[in-house]
């Protein structure tokens, strides 16, 4: 029986159309392909070291980002966070809280230090979760199968009772063979029917107006 869904929150809770938008212009001012900078921040060893808490932010960005400083807007200093320009997907978010009075939920992100300001700035993130692991603060990543370990024990939960809802494949993978139900998201309705069809339970939207209001 499912007792607890796990949510990631970049491209699940959270759409970086916006931020990759802002980044694809810092790569026409600097004569590269789409997407370079991105990868350039947001991918790599610098990254990893960054999002399992192994060096600081700081430093972190004095490796990736800093040498770029002087040759693009302002701006570009704040993504430094790479929650920055980053929205909430309405439509999941709202999804969650119908999952609310039946399930558990959890945050797992790969993510730095950074993260949990971003979570106490949302107010309807607030109380949603029983347990939020950011891997900056715990040392390990997805999908690394201790990183999936870490929810499972603090809400003392088998794998199999648990679902795991992430926009990457690799990671869905991992997590299937410890033994968890998965969703590669794509939107909030598909993942909707996904969840129906392993049996999930959802509150109605007008039972999730006054969880909210």
């Amino acid at each position: 029986m499912i007792q607890a869904i796990l949510l990631d929150a970049g491209g699940v809770l959270v759409t970086e159309g916006q931020s990759r938008k802002r980044l694809a212009e810092f790569d026409h001012l600097l004569g590269w392909e789409p997407g370079t900078m991105h990868r350039r921040l947001y991918s790599g060893s610098w990254w990893e070291a960054v999002s399992t808490g192994r060096v600081s932010v700081a430093a972190y960005w004095q490796a990736v980002g800093q040498a770029w400083e002087e040759h693009l807007p302002a701006d570009f200093k704040l993504f430094i966070d790479n929650f920055y320009a980053h929205q909430l997907d309405l439509a999941t978010l709202h999804l969650a809280w119908r999952l609310r009075p039946y399930y558990r939920l959890g945050l797992l992100s790969n993510a730095t230090v950074q993260l949990p300001r971003f979570l106490l700035s949302e107010k309807r993130l607030r109380s949603l979760f029983d347990v939020t692991i950011i891997s900056a603060l715990e040392g390990v990543r997805k999908p690394d199968a201790a990183m999936y370990e870490l929810p499972l024990q603090r809400l003392g939960i088998a794998a199999a009772a648990c679902v795991l809802v992430d926009d990457r494949e690799r990671n869905t993978a991992a997590a299937e063979a410890l033994g968890m139900k998965t969703i590669v998201h794509t939107d909030a309705l598909a993942t909707e029917q996904a969840l129906r069809r392993l049996g999930v339970r959802l509150a109605s939207h007008a039972v999730l107006a006054q969880i909210v209001a």
